[in-house]
């Protein structure tokens, strides 16, 4: 069987015109939706990327916060001294037969006068 061509007809310039424009805005469609897709766009990777650098550099404080408490409890439990040192500065405790005098000078919230010719007992706020 023999099939028979069409001709070949050209488009009209108002017709490539029109394919031009539709073949534009479907390649630029893709493009945005490549850029911007929700969850598998560019976009989307980029701040996957930058919240991924987020989390590693608290992974190391995190780390580095962890040695530290490791080297503490290490010399709580083997260095006396440093024992004794936090125990006074951090909780104030004291050895048996030992006493603290604070000469510090606290500040008055509210100063109060004596008023003359009452009751020495009587205080008022200014």
């Amino acid at each position: 069987m023999i099939r028979k061509q069409k001709p070949k007809t050209s488009l009209s310039p108002l017709q490539r015109k029109r394919l031009l424009r539709i073949s534009l805005a479907i390649v630029g469609l893709s493009l945005l939706w490549l850029v911007f897709a929700p969850g598998s766009g560019v976009y989307h990777l980029h701040l996957q990327k930058k919240h991924l650098a987020d989390l590693k550099a608290d992974q190391e404080r995190l780390a580095q916060q962890n040695r530290e408490m490791e080297r503490d409890i290490e010399r709580l439990q083997n260095d006396k001294e440093y024992l004794e040192q936090v125990a006074r500065e951090k909780y104030g405790m004291l050895r048996d037969n030992e006493m603290v005098f604070d000469f510090a000078k606290k500040k008055r919230k509210q100063k109060q006068k004596i008023v003359r010719g009452s009751s020495p007992n009587r205080l008022i706020s200014p």
